[in-house]
């Protein structure tokens, strides 16, 4: 048994017999404007994608990580002042690990610093004591 053909509201594409394409609206990550559904009007991260939207979260996460200069090595307070202007959320610790747990920046403890993990630097900072100050 064949199915009804379904008439064309559009006279054009009945006089044609061409079937009407329906464009699927690109999430997010597929656009142009790449995060812009995640952003403010200051271009601020204002959203932070659900879990379900694994693509958006690594989009965001890599407009993030593109503010970081390779081989730079950046202090800890640089960092978050960078997190701070780049994004309205509250949490900027939750960036800050979401950027070193998926590797878009690596992390030393020890001297306070990170650096972009796809530019590493040239040279590391010196061994620092307990106290902050540099052992020399």
């Amino acid at each position: 048994m064949s199915r009804p053909q379904k008439r064309s509201s559009n006279p054009r594409q009945r006089q044609t017999g061409q079937r009407r394409t329906v464009k699927k609206k690109l999430a997010p990550t597929k656009t142009a404007q790449g995060i812009s559904a995640f952003q403010d009007a200051q271009g601020k991260v204002a959203v932070w994608p659900s879990d379900r939207r694994l693509e958006a979260q690594t989009a965001v996460l890599e407009h993030l990580a593109a503010f970081f200069e390779g081989g730079r090595l950046y202090p800890e307070h640089e960092v978050r002042a960078l997190l701070h202007h780049r994004s309205t959320l509250d949490d900027h610790e939750a960036l800050l690990s979401e950027l070193v747990d998926r590797e878009y920046l690596h992390h030393d403890a020890a001297a306070r610093t990170y650096w972009r993990a796809t530019g590493r630097p040239t040279s590391l900072p010196p061994e620092s004591g307990e106290d902050g100050r540099t052992d020399g």
